[in-house]
């Protein structure tokens, strides 16, 4: 009898330490399948109202910042780990490095959203060494808190607009980071193109038809104005990918009032599509809900042309 009882203990107290690295184990993989769930939902949002007086020609001041404030709550309380760059914070150099981070920490799978509200310009192409590559001559870009309006040798020389060359870098690299079994998804609330003047709209306009050129090319709106505004190759391997823009090149985004307070065209829309189905796989439920909502009378400016690419 007591034999076999000692063999009992022996055989008890062998078995608990398996038991409570196996409890250790399961634990720890539990809490990793939570994180990874809690961060397969990413956004990174760029948001500029009120720009610096860089050279002679400041840019006006406009309601990115205030896009940003109204959309990230709701994307919050969907899930979304957001990260929001606004003003200040929205550099040339810090978009393109917290940008190059968050491409390094997005996984396969996840639910990527993408964000910009800010001044829109064209860039004379190849400006600052970059790829010639538009058949027109002309890069798209935004224009970050620091960038100035003009090319002005010794002063500004267009270094600090972020082209869309620069911005296809980093949408690749999503793409082929995220996957077929992921989403991403890309908002330019911004002037590709069209803008100018104050006086023919009645809110702030965001954008400049006037070109940045160092050759002293003029850019001429009509023969720059493309569908389409970024290059979306096809890939097996590539994240399905929903690009929405507020205008053609060859139109003015204008800004729209809600409630006395003004804010961007596109981004006002997507916040109510938020609301009505919440941001996932669904690419085609996200566009059509964008879609419907700027049919609403007040929602959308009558001039004005949503580019839808995908």
């Amino acid at each position: 009898m007591k034999k076999i009882l000692m063999i009992a203990l022996v055989a008890l107290l062998a078995l608990s330490p398996m038991d409570a690295t196996a409890k250790r184990k399961v634990t720890k993989s539990r809490h990793v399948t939570e994180k990874q769930q809690r961060a397969s939902k990413r956004a990174f949002m760029v948001g500029i109202s009120t720009y610096r007086a860089n050279g002679h020609t400041a840019w006006e001041n406009i309601h990115g910042a205030e896009d940003v404030a109204m959309i990230k709550p709701t994307l919050t309380q969907q899930g979304f780990a957001v990260i929001s760059l606004t003003n200040e914070q929205a550099t040339y150099a810090n978009i393109k490095k917290q940008l190059s981070a968050f491409v390094k920490n997005t996984r396969k799978g996840d639910i990527v959203y993408l964000h910009f509200s800010t001044h829109g310009q064209p860039v004379e192409d190849g400006l600052n060494g970059l790829k010639k590559d538009e058949a027109d001559g002309w890069d798209e870009s935004i224009v970050p808190i620091d960038a100035g309006s003009r090319y002005e040798k010794g002063r500004y020389v267009g270094d600090k607009h972020l082209t869309d060359d620069e911005l296809e870098v980093y949408f690749e690299q999503l793409r082929k980071k995220i996957g077929p079994t992921g989403a991403l998804y890309v908002v330019m609330d911004a002037c590709h193109a069209g803008g100018g003047s104050r006086d023919v709209e009645p809110f702030t306009v965001r954008g400049t038809n006037e070109g940045l050129s160092r050759s002293g090319a003029v850019f001429n709106i009509k023969s720059g104005d493309r569908k389409s505004h970024y290059s979306l190759p096809k890939g097996s391997s590539l994240a399905p990918t929903l690009f929405l823009e507020a205008c053609t090149s060859q139109q003015r985004n204008s800004e729209i009032r809600i409630n006395g307070q003004e804010v961007g065209s596109l981004s006002y829309n997507v916040k109510c599509a938020l609301e009505q189905h919440p941001l996932g796989k669904d690419l085609k439920q996200f566009k059509t809900d964008v879609q419907q909502s700027t049919q609403q009378r007040g929602r959308w400016p009558s001039r004005q042309t949503l580019v839808v690419e995908e």
